[in-house]
């Protein structure tokens, strides 16, 4: 696929979503961009804030608090495949979107409209704490057009430095390119860096790898890293995490202050290569070439290495790194041996949210039920899915390797609005379970929450479970949608966290979600409730402080006078309600799930078959043969079995099997 194909087919998919997802063209292309910019490691999280003025303009924004930089976003659109920005249109852009960030702290922005736009308070209350703590503003451009930009650095007030930068539709290729393999990371020492690296060949008969070690400067490190960024980093467990951590600032000050000690204090890095390329000058060997070169730990070194670099205060001329790599001799097996690589290089010290790493069982589990779990349809055979990113940007990597035909079908079974990440379940469980502050804290400690909650209570990811967190998206994204329809704006996000939070309470935890499920939407009994009564009581209780709800959302005497008022509303009406056997032990419920998920796994052909079976062999009664293609017609669509269900289910198929039925 060549860039102008590329560009075609992704705006192709920006217009199709925008339509399904009644979104405007403009935020849809912007989400799309982001993903891209932030797959790439440049970014974390960013959050969509539209604002437009003739000199005070966004689209969105992030800031991470584990980094030292505010990140500003604004989108340039073109009407025409590979259009051209010219340099004096980025330049007006970047005036536009500094002028937001200038106005915002001047408390200006409340004078040029007189209703502030929705997330006016949250970025509004961030870029003023943030302008205290941050080092650097950095302001990108995205745009669906061609640029030939370069990036920019100057020093703006209070010593900040603003960074400028581009990514256009040929940046945005050259990431997709990477996430499909098809950049590979070759480094030419002599070539490209003017130097060429003295190691020495670990001896041995090793069949998967060849083992060497080096050592290469920090300056010419920095260059490399400056270039790939997160591609030379994909292998690792972490993106750099800034100056925040101690590890880091310790690293920036012997980088900074004791130079000449770097390579004693430092522990270097280690990482694998496809290829080398080594040269011998007498008794010395240098390697000249890597190919598909991985660091695959120490990303916090050189991370740290190449910012200090980059702020051009520091010489790093005689700092120097030790590094350790692997070859890997075993093509047909190269990437799990990488894989082992990375997992053990990084089991040596402590990982902060790794201890829940993406390959976690429960995660895991999580990620094959979406795969194999379709979207109940009443009216013709299901077509779609929800899709679980176990891994961060797992939806676009694995649509970028697709093209054509192959890539409409993904598209068709795993809609974009139907895709859920670990931070999303976190969100959506924490607050079910009671512990909506802690959400409005951001969605990193709502992860924690959830990781430290799955491991004390020992969670296990069933096909139920997995279908009643996809009903908490769909109840999620519901509340949401009344959000914006009683235009809340500012803290949307705070209040959609306590709404959820009161029909848990309201409804004890027992709301209907096989309706939901079964029907992909929200009773609409329900969603007056909350219009009408939930959503202005939670509006009216995060205002209460009479200073920032967002702020004060986030706080335990929010949560508990919001939990004390709960106390006077009636429960939901009981067509809301699904009741359980609570007096069921817990080894009751498990045997009676294992039931469940035995008859889940049944496949609908098999169902049908017993069926023709039975009435060739004249077997069963009428209402027998009756509820076995009931099962069938449950499992086809993708619907909830009971316990009584599964219990005849298999009962029957049983004695079929016993009569001669076989499968």
């Amino acid at each position: 696929m060549d860039l102008r194909e590329f560009a075609a087919d992704f705006m192709e998919t920006v217009n199709e979503a925008a339509m399904n997802e009644s979104k405007n063209i403009e935020e849809e292309l912007t989400e799309s961009i982001l993903e891209y910019v932030a797959d790439s490691g440049d970014v974390c999280a960013p959050t969509i804030c539209t604002f437009k003025k003739t000199m005070a303009r966004i689209n969105a924004y992030d800031y991470n608090d584990e980094g030292d930089s505010l990140d500003l976003f604004i989108l340039v659109r073109t009407n025409t495949l590979l259009g051209k920005v010219s340099n004096s249109d980025i330049d007006q852009n970047f005036n536009r979107l500094y002028g937001f960030f200038k106005q915002i702290l001047a408390g200006r922005i409340n004078d040029i409209e007189a209703e502030p736009f929705s997330g006016y308070s949250e970025i509004s209350e961030l870029i003023k704490d943030a302008v205290k703590k941050v080092s650097t503003l950095r302001l990108f451009v995205l745009t669906n057009g061609l640029s030939e930009y370069n990036t920019s650095t100057v020093e703006i007030d209070n010593g900040m430095i603003m960074e400028q930068n581009v990514w256009d539709i040929q940046r945005i290729y050259q990431q997709d390119c990477i996430k499909r393999g098809k950049e590979k990371i070759e480094i030419d020492f002599p070539a490209l860096y003017g130097t060429k690296l003295q190691c020495l060949k670990v001896e041995g008969d090793c069949e998967n790898v060849d083992s060497f070690l080096a050592v290469i400067s920090a300056e010419t490190l920095a260059r490399i890293y400056k270039k790939y960024k997160h591609a030379l980093l994909e292998k690792n467990v972490r993106t750099f995490l800034q100056f925040k951590p101690k590890v880091n600032r310790n690293i920036k000050h012997t980088l900074v202050y004791e130079p000449d000690m770097f390579f004693s204090y430092n522990n270097g890095i280690s990482s694998t290569a496809n290829d080398i390329e080594t040269i011998k000058e007498g008794s010395t060997l240098y390697i000249k070439k890597l190919v598909n070169w991985q660091i695959v730990n120490g990303g916090q070194t050189t991370g740290s290495i190449a910012s200090v670099y980059n702020e051009n205060k520091t010489s790093l001329a005689n700092v120097y790194v030790s590094m350790k790599i692997s070859v890997i001799k075993d093509k047909e097996h190269s990437k799990e041996i990488v894989d082992n690589i990375s997992r053990s290089a990084n089991s040596q010290t402590a990982i902060k949210n790794s201890d829940f790493s993406a390959n976690e069982p429960f995660l895991i589990d999580f990620e094959r039920f979406s795969r194999s779990e379709w979207i109940p349809s009443k009216t013709s055979k299901s077509e779609s899915k929800w899709y679980f990113e176990r891994t961060r940007g797992q939806y676009l990597d694995e649509l970028s390797q697709l093209s054509g035909v192959t890539a409409k079908m993904f598209k068709k079974e795993y809609p974009k609005n139907r895709k859920l990440t670990k931070t999303d379940i976190a969100i959506y469980e924490e607050c079910w379970q009671g512990k909506p502050h802690v959400v409005c804290k951001g969605g990193e400690e709502s992860y924690k929450q959830f990781v430290k909650d799955v491991k004390q209570e020992r969670i296990k990811c069933s096909l139920p479970y997995y279908r009643q967190m996809v009903s908490k998206a769909i109840l999620f994204k519901a509340i949401d949608e009344i959000s914006k329809k009683h235009q809340v704006t500012g803290y949307k996000s705070c209040v959609n966290a306590y709404v959820f939070y009161c029909i848990s309470v309201l409804s004890r935890r027992k709301l209907d979600f096989d309706y939901i499920w079964m029907n992909q939407s929200v009773q609409p009994e329900l969603k007056n409730i909350i219009s009408e009564t939930i959503l202005p009581f939670v509006c009216k209780c995060l205002s209460l402080d009479g200073t920032s709800p967002s702020r004060y959302a986030r706080t335990l005497d929010c949560f508990e006078v919001v939990t004390e008022e709960l106390k006077s509303f009636d429960t939901l009406p009981f067509t809301l309600i699904k009741e359980s056997n609570e007096n069921e032990n817990e080894i009751s419920k498990l045997a009676k799930q294992e039931k469940i998920e035995k008859a889940i796994s049944i496949s609908s052909e098999t169902w049908f078959a017993v069926v023709k079976w039975a009435k060739a062999n004249n077997k069963f009664t009428p209402i027998e043969r009756r509820q076995l293609y009931t099962y069938g017609v449950m499992k086809q669509n993708g619907r909830v079995f009971s316990f009584k269900q599964s219990c005849n289910g298999l009962d029957l198929l049983n004695e079929a099997e016993l009569q001669g039925f076989n499968k």
